[in-house]
């Protein structure tokens, strides 16, 4: 079984990408002309953005060669990529959509002070090493009065009321897949499934900010919090499966063992847990957070 363990398929999942447009319906973007898409990816937010406003230069950073490369595919199919900073300035001048996109960590932004009038950020916050540092970097290029939103599901406060069994079950039935395919091997005289132990990733750390704590985070860096929202949002199956075969999760909750493997025993393991407990859907709460650089 080939799994794709990239993010992108489930952020092209319509869950996925109308929590994101309602984060960027909520904002006041009159006066946006600049703007920063942290953590970019292929360019979702972005992309959402310029629907809803054409007429703006966007720069969008990540550390992923491979979401950087489809999402300049995607750009250039649209006539909307430029290759040079610039460019990207003439475009600002001219008011005209355009995008630059440039491999870099949102811990370390090569712009100068007070360029952009909105900076984003897409369920990746959770992410930043050292959050106080993350969002001095970012007032510090947000012009005074500049907006900064974002929204991750990886908060204290994400899981809804009641939906812990299906998370248990899940979990549950990726181990019993995982043993089960570890057998296999050793029956046809290979060896069982090893373990890698001591692995660990950022989103999973017990760190979690709850809403209050972001806000405090966010006004003892410069911002004054406009708005804070849990948006409840309803995974299906198919979500699930797409979340489990994720790389990046799977070596957090499956650790040590092989990326490939775990994402696939997760994948099939939500399909088992939805059937087992008779569900179509659960629901998750996303926080949506947006700030004004003072």
């Amino acid at each position: 079984m080939q799994v794709n363990t990239t993010y992108e398929p489930y952020a092209e999942e319509p869950e996925y990408i109308e929590a994101n447009r309602d984060l960027l319906a909520a904002l006041p973007i009159g006066s946006i002309h600049r703007v920063l898409d942290l953590a970019c990816g292929t360019g979702l937010l972005t992309g959402l953005l310029l629907d809803m406003k054409p007429g703006l230069a966007v720069n969008g950073v990540d550390i992923s060669t491979e979401s950087l490369d489809i999402g300049r595919r995607q750009l250039r199919d649209k006539d909307l990529l430029v290759e040079s900073q610039d460019a990207l300035d003439d475009a600002a001048r001219a008011g005209k959509s355009a995008v630059m996109l440039a491999e870099c960590s949102a811990m370390e932004l090569p712009f100068a002070a007070e360029t952009f009038d909105l900076a984003m950020m897409g369920n990746a916050i959770h992410l930043m090493p050292d959050k106080d540092e993350f969002l001095k970097g970012v007032a510090r290029v947000l012009k005074p009065g500049g907006l900064f939103t974002f929204n991750s599901v990886f908060f204290a406060g994400t899981y809804a009321e009641g939906t812990e069994p299906l998370y248990t079950e899940w979990m549950k039935e990726a181990v019993v897949l995982l043993n089960e395919k570890s057998a296999a091997r050793v029956a046809a005289g290979e060896k069982p499934i090893p373990r890698q132990r001591g692995k660990a990733g950022h989103a999973f750390d017990k760190g979690w900010l709850d809403p209050d704590g972001w806000q405090q985070a966010l006004e003892r860096n410069g911002f004054k919090v406009d708005r804070v929202y849990k948006r409840p949002v309803a995974i299906s199956q198919r979500g699930l499966e797409l979340v489990g075969a994720y790389g990046g999760l799977a070596e957090v909750l499956m650790s040590g063992y092989p990326v490939d493997i775990a994402s696939e025993c997760l994948q099939e393991a939500a399909g088992r847990a939805f059937k087992n407990l008779g569900l179509t859907e659960i629901t998750r709460y996303w926080l949506e957070v947006a700030a004004t650089r003072t």
